[in-house]
């Protein structure tokens, strides 16, 4: 079945959905998008939206928090449930949306003694993580078997996922605790897309926010699930990939337009964020 969506200036871009399995509280779905631009809907569900094609221009943004990227395979956008936002794909592309019910979550933050049994996740776009990527893989093998897997099966998946997600990309933010306002969380965003070329220091990210440095350190770790520093150099380095696999500008003067101080600085944050160098993505 295909879902169209329509825009002024635009052709008619459309998702098609393939094979699709729901096993209780988690389903997962293939589905192909034709260049174009989608407005994200807005569901109760949490979903993780796996990219499968590779070396696509991407531009998304979820509740404030996106950039535009050349995806590579696996990478994932985590959509909460309730959030909204704006998916815009240059090339064809084929997904795997994965959709976690929020009782799943919930029950799974009481078993780990998360405060309050919090089940919250902040937006994540282009994110990675090896078993995340794991369950998925899983999953699609599962919607191309001739024959599901019995409930333990995906059940154990379930669990998997949804205690992974709570482990590494929750939003840390309770009615009691204090965060960054979207309002901050927008400014601080696009100041670093801005000037990720150049030295950014927490100085200008504090007068950005308009709130102190202490204040801005213990913020931003609450509402992004990671320091002020993590979030620039995955930034950088994001940036730095989909440069390199635009294959316009050598590693070196990729490593200058990324803020980074020289080819083996980018090398060896590459290699510790992606896992891989910079010749490696040259070469995909």
């Amino acid at each position: 079945m295909t879902y169209p969506f329509k825009f002024k200036d635009a052709s008619e871009p459309t998702l098609t959905f393939g094979r699709q399995r729901e096993w209780g509280p988690l389903a997962a779905t293939e589905v192909h998008a034709t260049p174009g631009r989608y407005p994200g809907r807005v569901m109760a569900e949490h979903r993780v939206i796996f990219y499968l094609t590779p070396a696509v221009p991407t531009d998304c943004s979820c509740e404030g928090v996106g950039h535009f990227r050349v995806q590579s395979p696996y990478d994932f956008d985590l959509v909460p449930g309730g959030a909204g936002g704006v998916w815009e794909d240059h090339a064809p592309c084929d997904m795997v949306s994965v959709r976690l019910s929020p009782g799943l979550l919930s029950s799974t933050a009481e078993a780990l003694g998360l405060p309050g049994g919090r089940a919250d996740l902040a937006p994540k776009i282009g994110a990675r993580d090896p078993l995340v990527e794991h369950v998925v893989r899983a999953l699609v093998a599962e919607l191309q078997a001739p024959a599901p897997a019995g409930r333990i099966y995906a059940d154990s998946l379930a669990t998997a996922l949804s205690t992974r997600l709570l482990q590494n990309f929750a939003s840390p933010s309770t009615t009691s605790l204090q965060t960054l306002s979207k309002p901050q969380v927008r400014r601080i965003v696009d100041f670093v897309e801005a000037h990720l070329d150049g030295e950014l220091t927490l100085e200008q990210l504090s007068e950005v926010a308009g709130i102190s440095i202490p204040h801005l350190t213990t913020l931003f770790r609450r509402t992004m699930g990671q320091s002020v520093h993590a979030y620039v150099m995955e930034r950088r380095v994001q940036r730095a990939r989909g440069l390199l696999l635009a294959g316009r500008a050598s590693i070196a003067q990729v490593a200058l337009e990324t803020g980074f101080a020289h080819q083996s600085h980018l090398a060896r944050w590459m290699r510790r964020l992606l896992g891989v160098t910079p010749s490696e993505v040259l070469r995909a």
